[in-house]
């Protein structure tokens, strides 16, 4: 009787804690497994990747957001437009009181067309004379930009404004919402049929989105290789900004404003687009 007790003691002394660590490790198996469903960027990768090329590149800044998070890298830095604020100059044109409730004439169309598609400088000079300075500054302002500063320091060339990432990625990101609604299809189709500039975020397609971007470079001398980017799928938004200073130049880099600052900027934008954009697909959702 006695060796029965004891037994009985035994097997309760040791099966006891292991049933009890396996009813915990059953419980937590469902949390141990869970997997967030929304979407987020490779931010570790893309960081990792911009410090191994600051050796040809003196500043990089990049920044995504959605409407709920920002994952920002030197966010903050300025660096000189170039064509990338053309995109505001289209906003800040199609937003004029005697532009945004009326059909579009072919001149219009025509200059709008050449500055977006194409990035043609004349015909951004043509559009800008309705817009100005001020025009530039009254969108930020609307944006809640912090940093940005137009038309450079003696306030007399739209390629010459200041932007970082942090403002960029912002205004991107609710560019729909700063477009009239007579226009905002209009727009976002130019931004979406790139001609000259597309390289970049132009050679990343994530399936199931639309990606609308400019890119703005330095004309050959290395200044700035600059793209910004409203990516968007089923009414999910994210705005993307990446910005380069003062890239070293390679063997590639050509002179003159119709060449971009050559194969190791267009592969670091295009690296860091690959890494920011890593898994995003027609399944993918973005809180």
């Amino acid at each position: 009787m006695g060796s029965r007790w004891g037994k009985a003691a035994w097997k309760a002394g040791v099966l006891a804690p292991i049933l009890a660590a396996a009813a915990l490790a059953v419980g937590a198996t469902p949390a141990a497994a869970y997997t967030d469903p929304f979407w987020k960027p490779d931010y570790k990768a893309a960081k990792g990747y911009a410090r191994q090329r600051h050796h040809n590149i003196r500043i990089i800044g990049f920044t995504l957001r959605t409407p709920s998070h920002t994952w920002s890298y030197h966010g903050s830095s300025d660096i000189i437009a170039f064509s990338a604020v053309k995109v505001m100059i289209l906003t800040a044109y199609l937003r004029r009181g005697d532009v945004r409730n009326r059909d579009l004439s072919g001149d219009e169309r025509y200059n709008l067309e050449r500055m977006i598609e194409w990035s043609d400088d004349h015909a951004t000079w043509r559009v800008f004379g309705h817009v100005h300075c001020s025009g530039l500054d009254k969108l930020a302002r609307t944006v809640g930009m912090r940093h940005f500063e137009s038309c450079g320091p003696h306030h007399d060339h739209w390629g010459r404004s200041l932007i970082d990432s942090d403002d960029q990625s912002l205004f991107l990101l609710n560019l729909q919402s700063y477009l009239p609604s007579k226009h905002r299809s209009y727009a976002l189709h130019l931004m979406e049929s790139i001609k000259r500039g597309n390289w970049g975020i132009g050679e990343i397609h994530p399936p199931g989105w639309h990606v609308h971007y400019k890119s703005g470079w330095g004309c050959g001398t290395g200044q700035a290789d600059n793209q910004v980017a409203l990516v968007e799928r089923s009414g999910m938004r994210i705005g993307v900004a990446v910005l380069m200073k003062d890239i070293y130049p390679d063997e590639g880099s050509r002179s003159g404003c119709y060449n971009d600052d050559g194969p190791y900027g267009r592969a670091t934008l295009k690296g860091l687009f690959k890494r920011l954009l890593r898994g995003l697909g027609k399944n993918s959702l973005v809180q």
